[in-house]
């Protein structure tokens, strides 16, 4: 966890050089994990690269853009950080779009404990996706709470295309659990579920070789997805 907060303070303070647009009238505030950071798009991962699907958003629609995305973000981590972190509060207030993009940490750190894909049970998954849904849910809650911005919620590619399907039960359960969720919050919250897992279903060269992390294309794909959505 003081990792965890340490990069997000690092990653603060430098957050006013990669504003995008600093003059706009819309503002997108991006918050999640590596995927909206762009991680591995760049050597050095010092600063979420331009090719992120955050800022081609931004260039697309000429907003600016606030990327506030930490690798290895946990959906826990992005519940608290959006409850008592002030920077994310305050760009939270300003943001006209708000993209959510988390969960992949979760289902990684439950592979991982694991050993592995092929030891992956759901009855081992099941109570991480129970949290997992539940913080999304009440991260949702709390930005609604800040801000008349649509929200913008993500649901979960398959990191492992290569896998087949060991990843398959615990991946649609999670997505038609967010598929659900955002139905019923529509219903009192400006809240639009984007379909990551559709549109990288069968789309392997979307991935880096090797990583689970998206190519400059499945970033671009992660932009144009969503661009249908701000105008509605």
């Amino acid at each position: 966890m003081k990792k965890i907060w340490m990069l997000m303070i690092v990653f603060i303070i430098s957050v006013a050089p990669m504003q995008a647009h600093a003059f706009n009238e819309k503002r997108l505030v991006a918050i999640g994990d590596s995927i909206p950071y762009g991680y591995n798009l760049t050597k050095e991962n010092k600063n979420p690269p331009k090719e992120s699907f955050p800022y081609l958003i931004g260039m697309e629609k000429d907003m600016e853009v606030t990327n506030l995305s930490i690798p290895g973000l946990t959906s826990a981590q992005l519940l608290m950080a959006v409850r008592s972190n002030k920077i994310f509060r305050e760009s939270l207030k300003e943001a006209d779009y708000v993209i959510v993009y988390i969960g992949g940490n979760d289902l990684l750190n439950v592979v991982k404990k694991n050993g592995g894909l092929d030891g992956l049970k759901m009855e081992e998954a099941a109570p991480v996706i129970r949290d997992l849904i539940y913080n999304v849910y009440s991260t949702i809650l709390e930005i609604d709470e800040l801000t008349d911005g649509k929200i913008l919620v993500y649901n979960i590619y398959n990191p492992y295309p290569a896998a087949g399907d060991k990843l398959s039960t615990p991946l649609a359960y999670i997505n038609q659990q967010y598929a659900s969720l955002i139905q019923l919050l529509k219903h009192f919250a400006s809240v639009t579920l984007i379909n990551a897992y559709k549109a990288y279903h069968d789309h392997p060269e979307y991935i880096i070789k090797g990583d689970v992390h998206p190519t400059e294309k499945g970033q671009r794909i992660l932009a144009e997805i969503t661009l249908k959505h701000l105008d509605e």
